[in-house]
C-alpha cells in the first residue's frame, strides 16, 4: 500500500473518532470521503425493536424532493437489496452488491430508480453494522465499469471495523446522556467525607449506575488506565475489596 494512501486512512480514522468533528454520522460520510473521494456514501441504522430509522448521505439528490426520496429509500432497501438479509443474520465483512444480483436485476428494483440510477452508480459494498438494537451499515457507491478491486475492499474491511467500534463509542455516550445530567445534580458531600476525591467519587457514581471502566473513560473523557487507577483507589480508601462493596457502602439503594 502506498504511504500517501496509508496517510489518509490514518486522517479518516482520525476524523471518525473525533467527537469534535461533528454527529457519528458525520462522522463517517466524512471519513467515507476522505479515502474514497470518488464514491458516495450512505449510513443508514435501522432499529430492531420499534423499526425507527437513521440515515445520512453525501449524494447530490435534489433538495425539494431529497427527504421524500430518503424515506422512500428507507422502505425499499430491506427488500430490494439482498445484501441486507446478510447484515441482519449477522454477517460482519463487507458485501459487494455484485455479489448477489446483477446490474440487470438490479435495475429492476424501486431501489435502483430511487437510489442509484440517478447518480449513474453501478457498484456498490456495504460495511455491516449490527449490535443488539440496531441492523444497516455504510455503503460505498460508484460509477463506472469497474467493480470494487480487492485492495479497495481490503481497505474499506479495515475502515469498516473502525466505523462499529465508533458507533459502539456513540451509543455509549448518547445512552449515557441523561445520566450525565442528573449525575450532575447528585450531592457528592459524603462521598467526599468518605475521602474520595471529586473524580473518584465520579467514577463511583457511574459504577453504581452499571458502567464499565471503559465505559467510564469514554463518558468522563479520561483513559482506561486512569478509570481503573481510581477504582483501585477507592477499594483501598474504602477498605472493601469490589466494585459492588464500594457501592453498598456508600451508595445505599
Amino acid at each position: 500500500m502506498a504511504e500517501s494512501h496509508l496517510m489518509h486512512i490514518l486522517e479518516a480514522l482520525e476524523i471518525l473518532h473525533s467527537h469534535q468533528e461533528g454527529a457519528f454520522a458525520q462522522r463517517v460520510m466524512a471519513a467515507c470521503q476522505h479515502v474514497f473521494p470518488e464514491t458516495f456514501n450512505g449510513f443508514e441504522l435501522w432499529h430492531l425493536q420499534d423499526g425507527s430509522y437513521e440515515g445520512e448521505v453525501n449524494a447530490p439528490f435534489e433538495e425539494a424532493t431529497r427527504a421524500e426520496r430518503m424515506q422512500r429509500i428507507a422502505e425499499v432497501l430491506p427488500k430490494d437489496n439482498p445484501a441486507f438479509a446478510h447484515v441482519v443474520a449477522g454477517v460482519r465483512e463487507p458485501l459487494l452488491l455484485s455479489d448477489f444480483i446483477t446490474l440487470r436485476q438490479l435495475r429492476l428494483t424501486e431501489y435502483y430508480d430511487l437510489a442509484l440510477k440517478p447518480l449513474d452508480i453501478r457498484h456498490q459494498v456495504a460495511v455491516p453494522i449490527l449490535t443488539g438494537t440496531h441492523a444497516g451499515g455504510v455503503v460505498f457507491n460508484k460509477g463506472g465499469q469497474s467493480d470494487f478491486t480487492a485492495e479497495e475492499v481490503a481497505i474499506i474491511r479495515q475502515l469498516g471495523r473502525h466505523i462499529v467500534l465508533a458507533h459502539q463509542t456513540a451509543q455509549a455516550l448518547s445512552a449515557a446522556s441523561s445520566q450525565q445530567v442528573q449525575m450532575q445534580k447528585t450531592d457528592h458531600l459524603n462521598l467526599r467525607r468518605a475521602g474520595l476525591s471529586r473524580r473518584e467519587s465520579e467514577v463511583l457514581l457511574w459504577i453504581a449506575e452499571g458502567k464499565r471502566d471503559k465505559e467510564i473513560a469514554l463518558i468522563l473523557g479520561i483513559s482506561y488506565r486512569t478509570v481503573t487507577d481510581h477504582v483501585r483507589a477507592i477499594l483501598t480508601k474504602l477498605g472493601v475489596e469490589t466494585r459492588t462493596a464500594a457501592v453498598a457502602a456508600l451508595l445505599p439503594r
